[in-house]
């Protein structure tokens, strides 16, 4: 049987997605309205520990994971290999902070610490489900992976709401984090398990050394991601204080609600492009670029139009949300806004230069987004732009810098720039032939573009959609 249309697929993913969103900012107004800024902002600042730390498990593995499972590969395998990857790091993860506690003396856990190790465990405990949840993805089985996930993210707000009513703690709150990832993993597991027959299978050299491969240029590249994704709450803590770090952390909640829009579609789009990049061909390549123009388009009408409304409506929507001591986070919400909108035009083409497997490529490159953003840290949140206005605009800087190296790789690589779907050699030839026809003399490589664009019109006249060729040459429409 085919796979079903990517669009209904992502339109699902993405209700999935907002709902349990929704379902963690309702989480989000009870901590902050019941306990206030400086709770919230405890939150924030072990959100960003904990990130700095997972940079350190060297989690290029996960999509390493993710591109052999689209690939096609054993999943019962990938499992094993996967699993035996992330137990063995986080095991070097707990013997380093016990070994750090120990030369602290053994010191006494105070909340924060309390808090940072609830946080800690629930990030733990969501890498292993991510691991089975992959699979879903992978398979495109998004019916029990929503499923899955909308039920273990309605059990942590079932167990918030009681903590807050009989114990409204910041200790015990963060004690409800770790059940989302624990259920994930037991439903994704017992699903698998139970009506698919996939199971754990022993890993094997091969597949390691399978994972090690495509992993290699990440180990470097997502752990500066994850380390930029952090250090943010890290430093808006440590400079301007935890009632900032709370300004900050619902500014982020809501961005990455926004962003979230994101989230499904592009994770299917970069599968669909493994696939079709799996086996070079001039047929699949040319699927691909037809694929790629259609999913930045609904990208961006999607992303567009929200931001926008989140943008006019931001001090309404915090101050409805999260009550009238939060409205410090109005206008590092609107820069933060401002990004998600840059994103949805920059992460498509990353997305292509990790489905060909070009990923080497981004390692010097992310090295100079590093140093560039933790100057823009260093130099706005204590100082021109203090607290979560400077964290965010360094945060715009970062998603822009260099957004212009991607689209120039992806050219290279697959002949798809800006809003442009470089055609085959052949459709140039074409095009030099159907210009000559009409009497129309081309001088330059714009005039080529202009005869081909003409030709493509004409013969497109009559279909509807983005049009993709199979390998057997049969033209059909393409629709996300």
């Amino acid at each position: 049987m085919p796979p079903q249309d990517l669009g209904r697929k992502s339109l699902l993913l993405l209700g999935t997605t907002w709902f349990g969103g929704a379902l963690g900012m309702v989480v989000s107004i009870l901590i902050a309205r019941t306990l206030g800024p400086e709770a919230v902002g405890s939150i924030g600042y072990s959100t960003g520990l904990v990130g700095l730390l997972m940079a350190a498990l060297l989690p290029g593995f996960a999509q390493a994971h993710l591109k052999r499972l689209a690939e096609g590969q054993d999943p019962g395998r990938c499992l094993g290999t996967m699993l035996t990857i992330q137990l063995g790091l986080d095991l070097l993860l707990v013997a380093g902070l016990g070994l750090a506690w120990a030369v602290s003396g053994f010191a006494p856990w105070g909340p924060l610490v309390q808090v940072f190790l609830c946080m800690l465990g629930a990030q733990l405990a969501a890498g292993f489900a991510d691991i089975y949840l992959k699979i879903f993805i992978a398979r495109e089985w998004v019916v029990p992976y929503a499923l899955i996930l909308l039920a273990a993210r309605m059990a942590r707000l079932a167990a918030t709401l009681v903590v807050l009513a009989w114990a409204p703690r910041i200790t015990w709150v963060a004690a409800t984090f770790p059940i989302e990832g624990l259920l994930s993993l037991a439903g994704a597991a017992v699903v698998l398990a139970g009506r698919h027959g996939i199971g754990v299978r022993r890993p094997t050299p091969e597949s390691l050394r399978g994972y090690w491969r495509f992993a290699r240029p990440f180990l470097v590249t997502t752990p500066i991601a994850l380390f930029q994704d952090s250090i943010d709450r890290v430093a808006v803590g440590r400079w301007a204080g935890l009632t900032a770090a709370g300004y900050y952390h619902v500014a982020r909640a809501l961005w990455e609600a926004l962003s979230s829009v994101m989230g499904g579609p592009t994770i299917l789009l970069f599968t669909r492009l493994s696939q079709l990049y799996a086996t070079r061909s001039e047929a699949g390549d040319r699927e691909a670029r037809g694929l790629f123009e259609s999913g930045l388009d609904k990208l961006l009408f999607l992303v567009l139009p929200l931001g926008l409304g989140l943008w006019a409506g931001a001090e309404v929507a915090i101050g409805l949300l999260y009550g009238r001591a939060f409205l410090p986070a109005v206008w590092p919400l609107r820069l933060l806004v401002l990004a998600s909108v840059v994103a949805s035009i920059v992460n498509p083409y990353i997305l292509v230069v990790n489905a060909l497997e070009a990923t080497h490529r981004f390692i010097p490159v992310n090295v100079l987004r590093l140093i560039v953003y933790l100057a823009v840290l260093g130099l706005l949140v204590p100082g021109p732009l203090p607290g979560a206005p400077g964290a965010a605009l360094a945060r715009l800087v970062l998603i822009a810098f260099p957004a212009w190296v991607y689209m120039r790789w992806t050219r290279e690589l697959a002949g798809v720039a800006l809003g442009v779907v470089d055609p085959p050699k052949e459709d140039v030839l074409v095009g030099h032939e159907a210009a000559a026809r009409n009497g129309i003399a081309l001088r330059g490589l714009d005039d080529v573009a202009e005869g081909i664009a003409l030709f493509d019109r004409h013969q497109r006249a009559p279909q509807r959609g983005v049009r993709s060729v199979q390998a057997d040459g049969e033209a059909r429409p393409h629709r996300l």
